[in-house]
């Protein structure tokens, strides 16, 4: 069973996103689907506004939702952004066990019933290109790897020559998709701001900051609290009773955490302050991977107070 409804409901719809198509929960029981289609969705706009509908809810759902996002927002209908994790826990409390699409937004319109849930960002469009180059970097790079695994393993001389040519021009891919991302970068003030600031970290070079911009381009408005969630470098306690269970860290953004653990690894080496850090974490009886998240967590909140106070690297004067 469902929560029961509030009158908010009256001006809420649930939609869950797949790559063909959308199913979109006007109450508890009416759900209709759609084609996910510049066309289809233009006309689900005009109904929604037409029945004086305001506000739509969407889980991330792997770029799939972009279109969506951008007609539903042209219309003037305010959409919103879903917890994947949160939404599905939520179903599970309600004793929701089963999962469709048809579930789904039905659950999706019942969890902004009762949890609050952010807008999605409106990114400049220098942002989205940023965004959208990183990951295509990171895309190519990881096939590059896959590619050279390939490689690794005696074969044909011909094969392995096609593997070389692929490897050649992912590179190239690679190449010039740094020669973009620097050229944007500078073309932005705001970002090369940011770019300087982040650089100025001994131990943060720029590929590490253009990570750092693509996937948190809020960096600078979080509380330190909600950096170290983002960054998912956050121990989360889990105690019952007596117990006393090792704290631990999940969720986040996945690259954005990616990128923090490399910076901090490399930071223990070249970065005084983080490298004494992990020293007196080490000694203090912490395991090295343990050591390593705590210094990413902390390397975020610094650079989210840096950003945040427009000044570049000062050590801290104590670990």
């Amino acid at each position: 069973m469902l929560p029961h409804p509030t009158p908010f409901a009256t001006h809420l719809v649930g939609i869950d996103v797949s790559k063909d198509w959308l199913d979109i929960a006007f109450d508890d029981t009416k759900v209709e689907r759609v084609d996910n289609t510049p066309a289809a969705l233009q006309r689900l706009a005009r109904r929604l506004v037409k029945a004086g509908l305001t506000t739509a809810g969407l889980e991330p759902t792997g770029g799939y939702e972009r279109l969506a996002v951008a007609v539903l927002r042209e219309a003037g209908l305010t959409v919103l952004q879903v917890d994947s994790w949160r939404c599905r826990q939520f179903a599970k409390a309600c004793g929701q066990r089963a999962k469709s699409d048809p579930l789904d937004a039905r659950i999706i319109r019942a969890f902004m019933l009762h949890h609050p849930c952010r807008p999605f960002p409106e990114p400049s469009q220098a942002q989205s290109d940023l965004t959208a180059w990183v990951r295509e970097i990171t895309r190519a790079e990881a096939d590059i790897r896959r590619l050279e695994n390939r490689k690794a393993h005696p074969t044909l001389a011909a094969i392995t020559a096609r593997l070389d040519a692929e490897i050649a021009a992912l590179r190239e891919t690679v190449a010039a998709a740094e020669q973009t991302i620097e050229a944007l970068i500078a073309a932005d003030p705001a970002m090369d701001a940011k770019a300087k600031i982040i650089t100025s970290v001994p131990g943060i070079a720029n590929k590490t900051a253009r990570v750092l911009l693509a996937e948190a381009p809020e960096l600078g408005q979080f509380t330190p609290r909600q950096a170290g969630a983002i960054g998912g470098c956050a121990p989360y306690r889990n105690d019952s009773g007596k117990a006393r269970r090792p704290a631990h860290i999940e969720a986040g953004r996945r690259a954005l955490k990616r990128a923090c653990y490399l910076a901090a690894f490399a930071a223990i080496h070249w970065n005084p302050w983080a490298k004494q850090l992990y020293a007196d974490l080490k000694a203090r009886g912490k395991p090295a991977k343990v050591a390593l998240i705590a210094i990413a967590r902390r390397l975020l909140t610094i650079l989210n107070a840096m950003i945040r106070d427009n000044k570049p690297w000062q050590a801290p004067k104590a670990a």
